[in-house]
């Protein structure tokens, strides 16, 4: 990952953030000065260490396992405490 920073035509400095491959991850909003776009990167460095995941995603329910006659579906529960699933 890598930062960009980039002279606007209105005089003021703007970055985007890289991935490794290149790929715009985000684009910050424009700075009036160079050094305001590299104190904004460098609050931006320094909190991604301490950054967390809010997971705003619907929870989705899984399909129900297939059953056969012998056996059922997850045996995982039965009996076999301790022993993670095969």
């Amino acid at each position: 990952m890598k930062f960009v920073i980039e002279s606007e035509t209105d005089g003021r400095v703007g970055f985007t953030v890289l991935g490794g491959d290149g790929q715009v991850l985000a684009t910050g909003r424009p700075c009036p000065d160079k050094g305001s776009a590299l104190a904004a990167i460098g609050e931006l460095m320094h909190g991604l260490g301490d950054a967390c995941i809010e997971d705003r995603t619907e929870a989705v329910t899984p399909p129900p396992t297939a059953t056969s006659e012998i056996g059922g579906g997850d045996m995982s529960a039965i009996g076999r405490s301790g022993i993670p699933p095969v």
